[in-house]
């Protein structure tokens, strides 16, 4: 083989190993994935029924990012995150700071994450008397979810779906999704880029 097939050959391999290698975004369920979150009548029971949000997160990469707003805060209390259902206990995500109109953002990294068959997220609003280790049960706005395998079926424990509509919350878009999917498009471009310079470079050999 000669130089510069050997050349495109090399570039191939770095491309493949930037997105199929430990850095790269091609796990099982390593997609984010985005859950709405409204009012639900028979879940929710304490806040404004107007209040939304959305919450994208991913198992794989032990992450969630909540987004809020109509939610403001009330005195002694203070906003938190939790997973819900499955065959164990809730498990908590962390808390949410809201700002005086109501809006409010967390980034939490899901550490101590040891089961995957959560099937609903729920914001609750801690007061002075609920138990200090368990869920508050003054829930607010939730979204049901489950699992999508990589045969794309369902199981319990990560999102059904995006929902078609996302609430404006206020603040600033997290870009790590985007990032992630903008990553995977250069790759994309840069494989196929690779691959048209070692055609040319091989004919233009052969007819040397």
């Amino acid at each position: 083989m000669n130089r510069f097939a050997l050349t495109a050959a090399g570039l191939l391999a770095l491309v493949g190993l930037g997105l199929f290698g430990p850095g790269g975004e091609a796990r099982a369920n390593g997609v984010p994935q985005l859950v709405k979150l409204t009012y639900i009548e028979g879940i929710s029971n304490w806040g404004p029924k107007d209040a939304e949000g959305v919450l994208e997160f991913s198992f794989a990469e032990a992450y969630a990012r909540i987004d809020v707003k109509n939610l403001p805060p009330q005195p002694g209390y203070t906003y938190e995150g939790w997973l819900t259902g499955g065959a164990g206990s809730p498990f908590k995500v962390g808390a949410i700071p809201v700002s005086a109109a109501g809006v409010g953002a967390a980034e939490i990294n899901l550490k101590d994450l040891v089961r995957y068959d959560y099937n609903m997220f729920v914001i609750v609003a801690r007061g002075p008397a609920a138990p200090e280790a368990g869920i508050p049960q003054e829930k607010s706005i939730a979204g049901r979810f489950t699992v999508i395998q990589d045969n794309g079926t369902p199981k319990p424990g990560d999102v059904s779906g995006r929902p078609a509509s996302l609430p404006n919350t206020g603040e600033q878009a997290n870009n790590s999704a985007r990032e992630r999917f903008g990553r995977t498009f250069m790759v994309v471009l840069a494989t196929a880029g690779a691959a048209v310079l070692a055609i040319r470079f091989i004919r233009r050999e052969k007819s040397a």
